[in-house]
């Protein structure tokens, strides 16, 4: 699978369990999970590369594990997250 359609699949994932995901201009910050009201976004810096927007999702789903296991996730995916 490549790096765009990985991406995709876990911005999809996240918004399946209920997280925003936002592209922002952040300067040196990368990003990361924030609750903002009653709801979870995980900001991420709009100018890091493919593979670091991939890293620091990753990272952050990680963080939701018990939210991850209601919904199905292709194994490829879940290897990125880290579930295996």
């Amino acid at each position: 699978m490549n790096r765009e359609k990985v991406l995709s699949e876990l911005e999809e994932l996240a918004s399946r369990i209920g997280i925003t995901i936002r592209y922002e201009k952040m300067g040196t910050i990368s990003g990361g999970l924030c609750r903002i009201h009653d709801g979870e976004v995980i900001l991420i810096n709009r100018h890091l590369s493919t593979a670091s927007k991939i890293e620091l999702l990753a990272k952050e789903l990680m963080l939701e594990s018990e939210k991850l296991e209601a919904v199905f996730i292709l194994p490829e995916i879940r290897d990125i997250i880290g579930l295996s």
